[in-house]
């Protein structure tokens, strides 16, 4: 049933060949026996396309489920449907533009017979698969069909068909010709917002998958059940590490903002922090009570993290000279994408700082003067 590798190989085109206009005659009477709902018609013309030796150049997989649905064939529009799928997510197609893909040949007509099945049997939105996947689920002739359209609806929830037409080669820069065309048949899939933020989406997901094959051990539709299996498992290992990328990804880097305060003499400071790797530099601003105010840059080093703890030691200076080392505490991480691993956190902060130098930034006999400075702060980092 399945196709595992790239041998779906689309034809050359046929424009206003023979064998094209045969079959635009074909594909008319076709029209006529699905307007008079004749089955034994219908499906004689279905074979005479598909056996034409044009495949789906002649007769496309979409317009083959429109025609399954329109005659009420759901048990083969699930077949197709599925099969269809199968090579989608395996990209078993061969295109002109690469040895394995997910576009799929389209037939090369622009006829009666594509406005009539799309004016009846509607698969562009969402929306509209899942109402034919309701179809194919209510009228399914099995219970293992039933059962296995009704997973299909969750694991394909935020799926649907393109379809394509002469405008579609005009958008996409091409003249409009259908002859050769090609494109992935499907849309979607991604997740929702709501879908990862419950964090065993894809545990629930696999179980289910496991569940029907559990059930039906000898279902023709397992090769597609173990292939989502897959997917969902690598699907949920990018989730993870996007959702913790701390896990694996602590010297990254990133940019912040710290403030400081020292409870015993009220010395502050304000604190612009890049981080390159494990290299932080900080430009720091800050009033002391015995050294001059001003501005500070300060080098430090990422000697240890882990997903709640930082210790920095730094060293540097301008109107002292200073060293010390900061210990970051962080109740709160949360991520700002998915596509990459960007997050944010706030931090609960505590350093000591070994200051030295002159008075006041002014000379004081030429003595300096050392002070040991103890500071709490706030930061918040992305990272």
């Amino acid at each position: 049933m399945f196709a595992d590798s790239c041998n779906i190989r689309p034809l050359r085109a046929f424009t206003d060949s023979p064998e094209k206009q045969t079959l635009a005659n074909v594909r008319d009477s076709l029209l006529s026996a699905l307007q008079a709902q004749d089955s034994n018609e219908v499906f004689r013309f279905v074979n005479v396309l598909k056996n034409s030796g044009y495949d789906e150049r002649a007769l496309d997989n979409y317009e083959l489920l429109q025609i399954y649905l329109m005659m009420n064939k759901y048990d083969s529009a699930l077949v197709t449907l599925v099969n269809e799928h199968f090579r989608y997510i395996n990209e078993s197609y061969v295109d002109e533009f690469s040895n394995c893909s997910n576009r799929a040949p389209y037939s090369a007509f622009d006829d009666e017979l594509i406005a009539y099945a799309n004016r009846i049997i509607h698969l562009i939105t969402e929306a509209d698969f899942q109402k034919q996947l309701d179809r194919i689920s209510d009228g399914a002739t099995t219970q293992e069909y039933k059962d296995f359209t009704n997973l299909l609806k969750i694991i394909l929830k935020n799926t649907r068909f393109n379809h394509i037409s002469k405008r579609s080669d005009y958008y996409a820069g091409r003249p409009p010709n259908r002859d050769s065309f090609q494109q992935a048949r499907f849309y979607g899939g991604s997740y929702t917002k709501e879908d990862f933020n419950d964090s065993h989406v894809f545990d629930s997901l696999i179980e289910k998958l496991i569940a029907f094959k559990n059930k039906y051990p000898e279902s023709e539709f397992n090769p597609w059940i173990m292939k989502q299996v897959e997917l969902k498992k690598d699907d949920r290992e990018r989730d993870l590490k996007k959702r913790h990328y701390y896990y694996e990804f602590f010297y990254t880097g990133g940019i912040g903002g710290d403030y400081f305060i020292s409870p015993p003499n009220g010395s502050y400071e304000w604190n612009v922090v890049l981080q390159i790797n494990r290299i932080i530099l900080s430009l720091s601003y800050g009033r002391d009570d015995y050294f001059s105010h001003g501005w500070n840059v300060l080098l430090g080093v990422d000697a240890f993290e882990n997903k709640f703890f930082k210790v920095v030691p730094f060293v540097g200076g301008n109107n002292a000279l200073m060293a010390g080392t900061q210990f970051e505490f962080r109740p709160w991480i949360s991520e700002l994408g998915r596509e990459a691993p960007i997050g944010c956190y706030l931090s609960i902060k505590a350093k000591y700082v070994f200051k030295y130098g002159e008075k006041g930034g002014e000379a004081d006999d030429d003595e300096k003067h050392s002070k040991h400075r103890f500071y709490l702060g706030v930061g918040f980092h992305i990272w």
